[in-house]
Parts: C-alpha cells; structure tokens; sequence
C-alpha cells in the first residue's frame, strides 16, 4: 500500500549541523517515522528490480538478471577474476543497484512504487532540513539509487567528487534489520595515514551524510552474511535537476 515518507519530526538539526561541521560527517539514527522506514523497507526486499553495477576503470557497467542468468561458467569466471583483480590496486565496485535518477531522466520505470524514494529526497522539506545539517544553502536538489550488498559485494575507497556533479555531500539511508559487524558491508572512513578513522554500521532507519570529498569505502560483504544491506545512496547536489 502506497504511504507518504516522511522525516522523523523529533530530530535534534542543531545537535547534528554541530557534529557535520565539526567533523564533516554526521550519522542521524531514526531519520524517519517508523511507518516510513518499513514502508521502503518492505519496497527494497520486494519491489525492486535488482540489477548488478561494476566498474572497468571510468567505466561503468550494469548486469540485468537474465544476463546473468545466460552467463556460462567460463564468462561467470572472467567476471569474478576482472573484479578481485582490479580491487586490487585500483578503484573497484561490484554490488546491486537501482538506479532511480537515470530512469527518471530516461523516463522508463516511473510506475514503480519505488520511484517515491527519488520525490521524496527532492521536496522542500528534506532539501531544507539538509541544508541546514550541512550548512550549504546552494543544495538544488538530490539524485539517489538504491543498493543492495549481498556476499562478495564491496566498494573500494573513493571521493566521490566527479567532476562537474557539483556534489555537496553524500547520503546513505540505511534499511537493514539484524546486521553483524563482521559481516562486513561497513561504511569506513580512511585518515590520510591509510588507517580507518571510522566505522559505521548499517544500522536500520538512519542517514549518513558526508561531506565531499572525503575517503571512504564499504568492506567486503563475508561469505556467510545473511541476507543483504538494503540502502538508499545519493548525493546532495547543485544545479537543475534533470527532469524532476
């Protein structure tokens, strides 16, 4: 049943713009009424039309289902050897993912339910209680995709700062149930040192946002992880919005 999102309205803004400012990154629990949480919940685990994302250097690729399904062994094994190769010195991603703002722009999809999540990041009401956790009145407007981690899954460290994106921050809604540390899927925040300054779990109804650029990463998803991490990524951006 279709529902309205919508923000947690007990939400101390004062305490977390002083934590974003102070550390240019800020973690907000229970971001949204409980309704709302299980309502997108319940619209990741069975509503979404999972696709796999991974990358050749600049590149990105997407994988619908059935062009995995038609995979042979031979091609599934290039596939897994490109991925664990190039983690290793580069910049690599391999996970599941949605896209709501290219189908938007694409105009493809837009009966899904789903495509609530991108409306709702893009009304007054979020855009202004952003803009005052992160103090940048220039935010425009937000893109977003939803992304699922099942085992194997990770994303090297990166900025997140492509150019001409105008990107002022990154967002990570957070819906997962029942979540272990050691299965890994870990927001990490890497110091100039190499060393991981912070970790954060994917803890269920709570926002990350972080200011761009910053290094950061999500660990290796273990091979006996159960389930997946269910989140919803964007970025808090400058300019027009296409085709909101």
């Amino acid at each position: 049943m279709s529902l309205e999102i919508q923000l947690n309205p007990n939400i101390d803004l004062e305490k977390y713009a002083r934590i974003y400012a102070e550390k240019g990154r800020v973690h907000i629990p229970n971001i949204l009424t409980e309704k709302s949480a299980r309502y997108i919940e319940n619209l990741l685990i069975h509503h979404t039309p999972w696709r796999t994302n991974f990358n050749d250097g600049e590149k990105g690729h997407t994988l619908y289902e059935e062009q995995i399904e038609a995979m042979n062994d031979v091609q599934r094994d290039m596939l897994n050897t490109h991925v664990k190769t190039s983690a290793i010195h580069g910049f690599q991603y391999v996970f599941n993912a949605y896209s709501l703002s290219d189908t938007r722009e694409n105009n493809i999809e837009q009966d899904l339910e789903i495509q609530k999540i991108l409306d709702f990041v893009n009304t007054k009401e979020y855009l202004d209680f952003a803009r005052i956790i992160t103090a940048e009145q220039g935010v425009d407007f937000a893109d977003a995709q939803c992304t699922l981690y099942r085992a194997g899954h990770f994303l090297t460290d990166h900025l997140d700062d492509v150019k001409d994106k105008r990107r002022f921050a990154a967002m990570v809604f957070n819906f997962t149930n029942s979540w272990r540390t050691d299965w890994g899927g870990i927001l990490q925040f890497i110091d100039d040192d190499g060393h991981i300054s912070q970790g954060i779990m994917p803890v269920f109804n709570s926002l990350n946002l972080l200011k761009v650029p910053q290094k950061h990463s999500v660990s290796y998803v273990a091979p006996h992880a159960e389930g997946g991490r269910y989140s919803v990524t964007g970025w808090l951006r400058a300019g027009k919005a296409p085709t909101l």
